[in-house]
């Protein structure tokens, strides 16, 4: 259950309009299977993270070229 397409699948009519997020990306240790890490959220709130996220590591790739 914890791939993204199994997800979608399993609970389709209670995710419609809503992302499945990882709570932790993978690039940053978080794990792509566990259900856990993973988080249901809306499109708005996706985008948030993602603009979070991308910006830790943005940060984190800048001090490792130091």
């Amino acid at each position: 259950m914890a791939h993204y397409s199994d997800l979608r699948r399993q609970n389709t009519e209670s995710l419609l309009g809503k992302e499945i997020l990882e709570i932790t990306p993978t690039i940053l240790g978080g794990s792509p299977t566990d259900p856990a890490n993973k988080a249901v959220v809306t499109r708005q709130q996706h985008i948030e993270a993602a603009r979070y996220w991308n910006k830790i590591i943005s940060d984190l790739r800048k001090q490792q070229k130091r």
